[in-house]
């Protein structure tokens, strides 16, 4: 169909006001010269409309209609899209059997769904990875509907993906975001726990090679001279990161002044903000000489704009955001390798070294796992003992030279 013939948009009918002083929300079809209106069952005042059409929507209230227009909407275009060719009666008959008491089962529904959702909510990362999980199920199986995700559906892609190449922890993420998706549908009455097919089947888990300096690589790394002012820029942020408990770059990127108080940070980890909800304290990270000086170093000096640091600004989008952080650490990751390269190092040196090593150096220096636990921002000890798992290996054999060693 050409996508001409047919549009669809959302009108405020300001005609007439209802006896709450909001106008009704219309979904509206043009084709050429003539158009057609339906309800929405959603009614806004002028001001309500402008805010959800703003760039700055803060109203969580709000946040929720947008979520429902963008799904009354992305419905009613995938409709004009089969119709070749178009006639409002073909529109209204699909359209409202849709939009019925009727369930829509089809998975890519139940993703968009939260896509959309998400995309809303301004979590570029996530909606992202939830947008790559779905093209993977519906490239290995077109038009799924929840009730084909059964265990042994669950099987035969893990076994393709495997055939694919795919490493075990790229298979765990896309399952792990599928499961979360039928947890909404089992939630919203779409499908029946007994059809839960994660209880007859078992994600394939995969530990990540953590990978954390020795004492003595951190301390060459902590006393390298910089060729140049990109080294500079890249080994200072990677040593803040490292001093400040191995916050991310992300976390790094958001602080604004305000999180600093006296010799202490605080913050909220960006990954973990949303999803929080019994407890919401911030990670207490204490600044010692050299971190206060990097801060000082790089501090943003423009005061109309609110970060502490300038590769972000205010006002931008969450795509934005994305993009300019993405490619910061493309360029201090370069840079570090550059300095990788200097010092003979054979583990890289990119920015989740920095965490990893930050509670290596801590556990080899025998404090605590719940010091450690609350440094990281984890949410129980036995989440950090895992983390720190992968190094007990590497413990153990220094435990065992102490055996015939005397020195």
């Amino acid at each position: 169909m050409n996508i001409q013939n047919a549009t669809a948009t959302l009108f405020l009918d300001t005609r007439r006001a209802k006896s709450d002083n909001k106008y009704p929300l219309k979904l509206t079809i043009y084709c050429q010269q003539d158009k057609r209106r339906y309800s929405t069952k959603i009614s806004l005042t002028e001001n309500e409309w402008d805010k959800i059409n703003g760039p700055k929507l803060k109203d969580e209230e709000l946040k929720k209609v947008k979520r429902k227009l963008g799904i009354i909407i992305t419905r009613a275009n995938n409709i004009l899209e089969e119709l070749d060719p178009f006639s409002f009666e073909d529109f209204e008959s699909k359209y409202f059997i849709q939009t019925a008491p009727k369930v829509d089962l089809s998975l890519a529904f139940w993703f968009e769904e939260y896509i959309n959702q998400l995309d809303a909510q301004g979590r570029e990362g996530t909606r992202g990875a939830y947008r790559t999980a779905l093209n993977s199920f519906l490239t290995f199986e077109p038009d799924l509907i929840l009730t084909d995700i059964t265990a042994g559906f669950l099987e035969l892609y893990e076994d393709y993906m495997r055939k694919q190449g795919k490493s075990p922890s790229t298979i765990g993420i896309y399952l792990r975001e599928l499961r979360a998706i039928l947890n909404r549908a089992i939630k919203a009455g779409a499908i029946k726990k007994e059809q839960y097919p994660f209880k007859h089947y078992q994600i394939p888990a995969s530990r990540n090679i953590k990978k954390a300096l020795t004492d003595k690589q951190l301390e060459a790394l902590l006393n390298y001279q910089a060729k140049n002012r990109s080294q500079e820029q890249a080994l200072d942020f990677w040593v803040l990161s490292y001093l400040c408990n191995g916050m991310n770059v992300t976390d790094l990127l958001h602080l604004k002044p305000e999180n600093i108080g006296g010799s202490f940070l605080y913050f909220n980890r960006q990954k973990t903000i949303r999803t929080k909800k019994k407890d919401l304290r911030p990670i207490k990270v204490p600044l010692n000489k050299r971190a206060i000086n990097i801060i000082n170093k790089w501090k943003n000096g423009d005061k109309t704009n609110p970060f502490l640091f300038s590769v972000l600004t205010d006002g931008i989008s969450a795509k934005t955001i994305k993009q300019r952080i993405q490619k910061f650490l493309k360029k201090v990751n370069a840079a570090m390798e550059e300095i990788r390269v200097d010092l003979g190092f054979e583990c890289k040196l990119g920015t989740y070294v920095a965490r990893h090593s930050f509670s290596t150096r801590l556990m080899r220096s025998g404090v605590s796992s719940m010091y450690i636990k609350e440094s990281l921002g984890h949410s129980t000890v036995s989440v950090t003992e895992n983390y720190l798992g992968d190094f007990a290996d590497e413990a153990k054999l220094e435990y065992a030279d102490l055996l015939v060693n005397f020195k």
